[in-house]
């Protein structure tokens, strides 16, 4: 028992020695710079740019230098499951292209380069929109986040990302049965982050509240006891504030607000619009109420996204009316420039600028991960040398030299703890899956 205690208490050090991820402590969320950030930005589905490929980084890049011009210190990325977007369609694509992106480092690089221009991302799957079906969740939507290629995404831009695991899923309100749908919905969540962290996956989960995201209330009635739950206790609670038929007034707005506030977790309302859905694609004004829910939101220093800096059915909603910066529309001149709220404005309220500070070693890149009989670390330049850990926290391995690359002959398949050390004694620790 001593040596196991030992060995848990070592292979916490090395994981907690320098931040490795975002971090939630509490309602703060904190950069790798140790920079406390409130989240304030823009959702932008880049995938549906019909004009463009993804596959081409000066195109991608462009759309994003274009939506970076807002401010938006975070960019929330709609994205999709093998074989459920358009682009896969054999009418409108080529099937396998979503999916190519991802194993050919496109989707990677996109978020590599949202982050080189100051916007956290947060890749979310979008394809389970107000979907209550549990089956597929576990089935269709978990599988994309276990995957080895999307585990070796995460890992790799670990220092910056955020994933929101689906999109608006679940319902409690909306169900016969209240109770019941909210411990399902838990429980579900909770079995799904546990099996995240089995894996290594540290960084923050954004956690979608039922009823196609518009429950605050419901959501955190069980947000505390989910970050408990959290092996590492980082989650990020996020309601859209499409609230029509939920807080339609200012008194309503400040009561679910305060609620968030009042709360110990960190949350964002991660999609606010001026129009919602209702028989038709945003056939439901929220001119009167979206001013209120920002003004108020900020007044709590709570974070928010702006739907959508563009590609939407409804054209009112969009911020811009092709992607570029200077086609702002009403909507998005008022994000933008607004004075009490503005992204841009000169208010407490404004976007605050993502520092990109790097901390020793944070150009060191591990890959691949999972890896078979080698791995490589790039940025490697200021190694002294690394050592590897197995689970039980025992060295089996020491290396001097040849940081490009390391072999694993010999080693068993399984996780293994990757520390490596720089010449000034600073270090970095990464997580790898031998197969």
């Amino acid at each position: 028992m001593k040596n196991f205690t030992y060995s848990l208490l070592l292979i916490g050090s090395l994981a907690s020695a320098q931040q490795t991820t975002l971090e939630v402590n509490g309602k703060v969320l904190t950069t790798v710079s140790d920079q406390e950030i409130v989240l304030r930005g823009i959702n932008y589905p880049i995938i549906d740019e019909g004009s463009i490929s993804l596959a081409n980084a000066a195109q991608y890049q462009h759309k994003i230098d274009q939506a970076a011009l807002t401010g938006a210190n975070a960019i929330r990325i709609p994205w999709y499951t093998s074989g459920t977007h358009w682009r896969d369609n054999p009418q409108f694509g080529t099937p396998g292209t979503v999916q190519g992106y991802v194993a050919n480092g496109h989707l990677g690089n996109l978020l590599a380069y949202c982050h080189q221009k100051g916007m956290v991302p947060i890749l979310e799957i979008h394809n389970a929109t107000c979907s209550n079906d549990w089956n597929y969740f576990n089935n269709t939507v978990m599988p994309f986040w276990t995957s080895p290629a999307i585990q070796n995404l995460i890992e790799t831009h670990k220092e910056y990302l955020i994933i929101n695991l689906a999109n608006e899923f679940g319902q409690v309100r909306w169900t016969g049965n209240q109770a019941a749908a909210l411990n399902t919905f838990t429980s579900n969540y909770n079995t799904a982050i546990a099996g995240l962290r089995s894996l290594g996956i540290d960084v923050p989960i954004m956690i979608d509240a039922p009823d196609c995201a518009q429950s605050s209330t419901e959501l955190l009635s069980v947000a505390e006891a989910m970050v408990d739950a959290d092996p590492v206790h980082n989650l990020i609670f996020s309601s859209h504030a499409y609230w029509f038929g939920y807080a339609n007034s200012g008194a309503l707005v400040e009561q679910k607000l305060d609620e968030a506030a009042n709360s110990s977790v960190c949350f964002v309302l991660g999609e606010v619009a001026n129009t919602q859905d209702g028989d038709t694609c945003g056939s439901i004004s929220l001119s009167n109420l979206y001013p209120t829910i920002l003004t108020e939101a900020c007044e709590r220093n709570i974070g928010w996204l702006a739907w959508t800096y563009d590609l939407d059915c409804s054209s009112p909603r969009e911020m811009t009316t092709n992607g570029e910066f200077s086609t702002l529309t009403a909507w998005g001149n008022d994000l933008v420039y607004n004075s009490n709220y503005g992204l841009l404005s000169d208010s407490p309220c404004a976007a605050q600028q993502l520092s990109t500070e790097k901390v020793p070693g944070s150009d060191m890149v591990l890959f691949p991960n999972p890896a078979g009989d080698r791995f490589g670390i790039s940025g490697s330049d200021g190694i002294a040398f690394v050592e590897i850990y197995d689970v039980s926290g025992r060295i089996v391995k020491v290396i001097d030299s040849g940081f490009g690359s390391v072999s694993l002959i010999g080693l068993e398949p399984g996780h293994y703890i990757v520390k490596a050390v720089t010449s000034d004694k600073s270090f970095k620790t990464f997580r790898l899956l031998k197969i």
